[in-house]
């Protein structure tokens, strides 16, 4: 079974006993809990189906394959949860404002289910990062740490409800949902942005664009030098384009082998990366060739 599998369903039990909590104790604060909790089983599906559908080999239709969908999968996801805080954002105003009753909630109950949902949420993304270093996955490891951040938004829950219980104060439970929806449009703001440098074409990180020329500093053979390296992401995959200047005695037929040496080698140093190297003669003008 694929450690989504596990994550989603396991996060809609925690997210359902969370909104069983949140009914009913009255507290906005596990309610925005529990709303993130569920936002968080979706966004798990939807990278599980993107995942799969981005996996798949280029075709006809996809030349470039179609590892783009992961970013479109992410940035559904981020229009999603933004739609989540507005909603959370506008309970705890109105709580706030008294343009709604702020019920005092039964702390004890909302106390113990938080830290019941805690715990839970620290077992999903330990078992999601395990999954991630056996096997290598960013999105396993991106997921992992999503989950992780249900721990901030626990113990932004805890602080609402401990000021409750300790000082009658019905308006701390709404406080907290405003903390919580503060973390969760930062988890908006990752996701979306991540989503349009990569359908922009961003270039790679720069710790991988590092790796890359190193790579092209040491190539060796007949390479004289390069330039205009250029790199983009789509989903799991990596592209690299990049043009090497030759001797201008070479044969055709020895520089296309040149080439495809560069290919090769630069294919070595990331992971499911796809090369054209460009093989520009010195001296030669390119405008003028037929």
């Amino acid at each position: 079974m694929h450690p989504l599998v596990v994550a989603i369903f396991a996060t809609l039990v925690l997210g359902a006993g969370k909104l069983a909590v949140a009914l009913a104790t009255g507290s906005a604060a596990v309610l925005a809990s529990a709303a993130d909790s569920l936002g968080d089983a979706v966004v798990s599906g939807v990278n599980l189906v993107m995942l799969r559908q981005a996996a798949r080999p280029a075709d006809d239709g996809h030349p470039w394959g179609h590892g783009k969908a992961e970013a479109l999968a992410s940035l559904s996801q981020a229009v999603l949860l933004a739609g989540v805080v507005v909603g959370v954002v506008w309970t705890a105003g109105a709580r706030l404002t008294g343009a709604s009753p702020a019920p005092t909630p039964d702390t004890s109950t909302a106390l113990w289910g938080m830290a019941a949902s805690m715990v839970g949420s620290f077992l999903i993304s330990t078992f999601l990062e395990r999954a991630a270093k056996r096997t290598g996955s960013l999105v396993l490891r991106a997921d992992a740490a999503h989950y992780r951040m249900d721990l901030l938004t626990g113990a932004a829950v805890l602080l609402g409800l401990g000021a409750t219980a300790l000082w009658q104060a019905p308006r701390a439970d709404a406080l907290a949902a405003l903390g919580v929806s503060v973390l969760m449009v930062r988890e908006v703001f990752r996701l979306g942005s991540e989503a349009v440098d990569e359908l922009m074409d961003r270039p790679l990180p720069p710790d991988e664009v590092a790796v890359v020329e190193a790579a092209l500093r040491r190539i060796g053979g007949h390479v004289r030098s390069w330039h205009d390296l250029r790199t983009r992401r789509a989903g799991p995959f990596r592209f690299i384009q990049v043009h090497v200047s030759l001797p201008p005695d070479l044969t055709f037929a020895e520089a296309h082998a040149e080439s495809h040496r560069v290919e090769r080698e630069l294919a070595q140093v990331l992971a499911n990366v796809d090369v054209i190297a460009h093989a520009d003669l010195d001296g030669v003008d390119e405008g003028g060739l037929t």
